[in-house]
C-alpha cells in the first residue's frame, strides 16, 4: 500500500462521519534544509473540507502531531505555512462560488522533515481543497509548486531546481510550476526537465493548476 492510501486511511477513521466526507491526497513539493544544505522533498497533504453550520470561519485544524505512521508523522508546521493554507482556503472557496467563512479545513501534512515552512505549497493545497469539495481525485505522477493569492493567482517561488529533483526522483513524470519560471535570472530548467525525462507545465492560475491536476474544468 503506498504512503498516500496509508494516509488516506488514518485521517478517514477518525471520526464516525467521516465517511461522508471527500478526502483527497497531494503531492506537495518542498526544499528543506539540513546540515546547512538544501535539498528539495516530496510530502503528502490530506486534505478534508466540511462546512460550519454559521459563518464563523474559514477554519482550519492543522493535524501535525501524529506518530502514527511512524517516521511519516505529522510535521511541526509554520506560521507562515498556516498563513498560507488560510489563502488556500480563500481562493478555493471562491473558485467553487462559495462563502469561505462556511469552511471548516483539515490539513494533515506527512513528511520526514519536522519544520515545514514557506508559502510554496499553498497553490497545491488550494487544488487539494477544490477537489475535495468537488469529489475529485487528483491524477497520477503529477505534482506541483506554487503559491496562491486569495484571488486564485499562482504566485513564484523559489528553489524550483532543487524541487524537480525531488520530483522526478519520487517518479513524477509531470511538475506544474508558476508562469514564467521555466527560464529565470537563477535557472533554465530545460535542460534539468529534459534530462530528468520530466515535462514542466507553467500554470497562471488555480484554474489551469486544477484543471491539469484533476482532468477536469473549473
Amino acid at each position: 500500500m503506498s504512503l498516500a492510501a496509508l494516509v488516506v486511511l488514518g485521517l478517514a477513521t477518525t471520526g464516525e462521519s467521516s465517511q461522508q466526507r471527500s478526502l483527497v491526497t497531494i503531492p506537495t513539493l518542498g526544499v528543506y534544509n539540513q546540515d546547512n544544505k538544501v535539498f528539495g522533498g516530496v510530502s503528502y497533504v490530506v486534505v478534508q473540507v466540511d462546512h460550519l453550520e454559521q459563518p464563523v470561519g474559514p477554519e482550519l485544524q492543522f493535524n501535525e502531531g501524529s506518530r502514527a505512521l511512524g517516521i511519516f508523522k505529522g510535521s511541526a508546521l509554520s506560521q507562515d505555512w498556516k498563513d498560507a493554507a488560510r489563502i488556500a482556503a480563500l481562493a478555493a472557496s471562491r473558485a467553487v462560488g462559495q462563502d469561505s467563512r462556511t469552511w471548516l479545513v483539515t490539513l494533515k501534512y506527512i513528511s520526514t522533515a519536522y519544520i515545514i515552512d514557506g508559502p510554496s505549497v499553498s497553490a497545491a493545497l488550494a487544488v487539494a481543497m477544490v477537489a475535495a469539495e468537488r469529489g475529485a481525485a487528483i491524477l497520477q505522477g503529477i505534482a506541483m509548486t506554487g503559491a496562491i493569492d486569495a484571488e486564485g493567482q499562482v504566485l513564484p517561488v523559489g528553489e524550483i531546481p532543487e524541487k524537480v529533483r525531488a520530483g522526478a526522483a519520487a517518479g513524477f513524470s509531470t511538475i506544474l510550476i508558476p508562469s514564467g519560471q521555466t527560464r529565470t535570472r537563477d535557472w533554465d530548467l530545460r535542460a534539468l526537465s529534459d534530462s530528468l525525462g520530466v515535462t514542466l507545465i507553467e500554470v497562471a492560475t488555480l484554474k489551469d493548476a486544477y484543471s491539469r491536476m484533476t482532468g477536469q474544468n473549473l
